[in-house]
């Protein structure tokens, strides 16, 4: 399965015919490339990069033979960059280092409501906002686009989002409204179900697996998995757990606690509260599946689903968040949108109004004063600060970042960010002539592999136009999955050049797909350190998550981290609720000055 989304700052890669061989030259001088630099002091950067060189390298533990001997690259006929977030002024932030004047004289009016954070939980928070009632809403994003992980992307003819690509059909009364307001559903059937506009169910297939060189129609929710495990090259052991293990996830979704709730679901607080269900959020998944008894192979795709949709490994993760992530199917392909959930993003910025968004703007500074709040900015291109106010402010931002911006949390006690811990992720876009045709059976939505760097990859243009004109021959996009969950670090993000992460990628696709290298045109690797929360046992159901939703003063927090997973699903929710609380506290409030 795969999780849903972007950064600025792109660096270009080297191209040519450079070997990747350990005697090609490396990225530096003399090579078009340049490593990725993160604004790091040199002693930091000379420490990590001594602990790397005393290790065996990246690409030995990876993708190594016996002996540690990673094969041989052939020879790059592409080009491509490595594309990060904007890290400087956030890295001087969290370090203490960055300067920010204490006597900024405010600039422009009071806004009725500021929110920071341009990623769909806070393009929720401002459209809500002004749904409310509140007529001057700015928002301000750190990065030169709106939209965050689900940023869009463009080549070959055919839109992808960055790392952001599938939702649910809606189950609760928030989802159905939202995907009413953006055209997604466009009625009810007389059994209550919600009507999903055609152009946006894919027509499959859904999923493949690659088993021994042979790709299979994966088992998905909702039928019976037997057919499908039943047709692999599986011990008979593997496959009576592969079956197990997928009958699991369909049992949790339509089950009820002993107070007749949903077991699960979105946000949690709206889930079961049955003692028996919330104690698996006091161990982690890999505990549960150890006490099912499945085998190593079912163990080896739990732990690809626990990365994949929700950062951490399954020795890191809660069997609540586990199976509250999955059997609600939020990782699922039931609406996928042509390019990807920027689909999404896009129409939320439609909703909010261009004239109302600032880029390259980062706060550093959110505060409380009377009955205003008071939030410095940084011009990320500049380094100019600049201070505004607002009635109230809502903070859709990571909360390991939020925790660094608004001290009073800090003065509250409302520490738990410095807690939080948070997966990164590489999603690769490798552009090819020709759209991939695999052994075994037709590409998929997603095509999934174990035992690499990537995950799988997405077909970019799957239910557009596009695919279903059906040219077998149509060059597009590949949408390489690789979320680092004990195959690297970010250390290794910090030091490795893009040829070092391309170079991997494209090894794993030629693994998967022989002879793709012939097509591969261009790689670009887009870089996350802190991509999802990871919901470790106790976080979901515990007070510390909690207490940093409470609104502070006149600032209320959204991000998909404040409901503990990544989705569109939560993001937005979350947006919204923020949007709720903040509606209220300025709801008959005079505007002054």
């Amino acid at each position: 399965m795969v999780a849903r989304g972007p950064a600025g700052g792109g660096r270009r890669g080297t191209g040519g015919a450079q070997t990747g061989n350990p005697g090609a030259l490396p990225d530096g001088a003399g090579a078009r490339g340049i490593t990725r630099r993160l604004f790091l002091n040199g002693s930091l950067k000379a420490t990590l990069a001594a602990s790397l060189a005393s290790r065996l390298s990246l690409g030995a533990l990876l993708g190594g033979q016996a002996g540690g001997v990673k094969p041989a690259t052939a020879a790059r006929r592409y080009d491509g960059e490595l594309i990060e977030e904007s890290y400087d002024i956030a890295h001087r932030l969290r370090d203490g280092t960055l300067v920010i004047p204490s006597s900024l004289v405010p600039e422009g009016p009071l806004h009725d409501a500021i929110v920071l954070g341009g990623g769909v939980s806070g393009l929720m928070a401002a459209w809500e906002l002004e749904r409310g009632g509140l007529s001057d809403v700015v928002l301000y994003e750190k990065e030169d686009y709106i939209g965050g992980n689900a940023r869009k992307g463009h080549a070959n003819g055919t839109d992808y989002t960055c790392a952001t690509w599938s939702v649910v059909r809606p189950k609760d009364p928030f989802l159905l409204k939202l995907f009413q307001d953006l055209g997604i559903v466009q009625g009810i059937a007389a059994d209550g179900t919600p009507r999903i506009d055609p152009l946006l169910v894919g027509p499959g297939p859904d999923n493949n697996v690659l088993v021994d060189g042979t790709w299979y129609r994966g088992p998905m929710y909702g039928a019976d998995p037997a057919e499908a495990i039943q047709r692999m090259p599986l011990s008979e052991r593997d496959r009576k757990d592969e079956i197990e293990f997928y009958r699991d996830m369909n049992g949790w979704a339509d089950k009820r606690g002993r107070d007749g709730r949903p077991a699960f679901a979105m946000p949690v607080e709206e889930g079961s509260r049955d003692p028996g269900i919330l104690e698996l959020d006091r161990i982690t998944m890999l505990e549960y599946a150890r006490r099912k008894g499945w085998g190593a192979y079912t163990l080896s795709e739990v732990d690809d689903w626990s990365t994949s949709d929700i950062g951490g490994q399954a020795s890191e993760v809660s069997a609540y968040a586990f199976l509250s992530f999955n059997s609600l199917g939020q990782g699922g392909e039931d609406i996928t949108l042509p390019g990807g959930n920027a689909w999404l993003a896009g129409r939320l910025t439609d909703k909010v109004g261009a004239d109302r968004t600032r880029t390259e703007l980062m706060a550093v500074r959110v505060e409380n004063r009377g009955e205003e709040v008071r939030v410095t900015l940084v011009d990320a291109r500049t380094g100019r600060f600049s201070a505004r106010r607002a009635r109230c402010a809502v903070i859709a931002c990571p909360k390991h970042i939020t925790g660094r911006m608004v001290p009073e949390l800090a003065a509250a006690g409302r520490e738990a960010y410095l807690g939080y811990r948070y997966g990164a992720l590489l999603m690769g876009a490798a552009s090819v002539r020709r759209t991939p045709r695999l052994k075994g059976a037709p590409p998929a939505w997603f095509n999934s592999a174990d035992g690499r760097l990537i995950q799988g990859f997405l077909i970019a243009d799957y239910n557009s136009d596009r695919w279903r004109k059906g040219d077998p021959d149509r060059p597009n996009v590949l949408c390489l999955w690789a979320p680092l969950g004990g195959r690297a670090t970010r250390a290794d993000l910090l030091v490795e050049p893009w040829s070092h992460w391309a170079d991997l990628m494209a090894d794993d696709l030629e693994s998967m797909v022989p002879g793709i290298s012939a097509d591969l045109t261009r790689l670009d690797v887009y870089v996350w350190g802190h991509h999802m929360v990871i919901p470790a046992p106790g976080f979901l159901t515990g007070d510390a998550r909690r207490g940093l939703t409470r609104p502070l003063g006149r600032i209320t927090f959204a991000h998909s981290d404040r409901n503990g997973m990544p989705s569109f699903e939560l993001a937005t929710r979350a947006g919204y609720d923020a949007a709720r609380e903040a509606l209220a506290i300025v709801r008959g409030l005079p505007k002054s000055s």
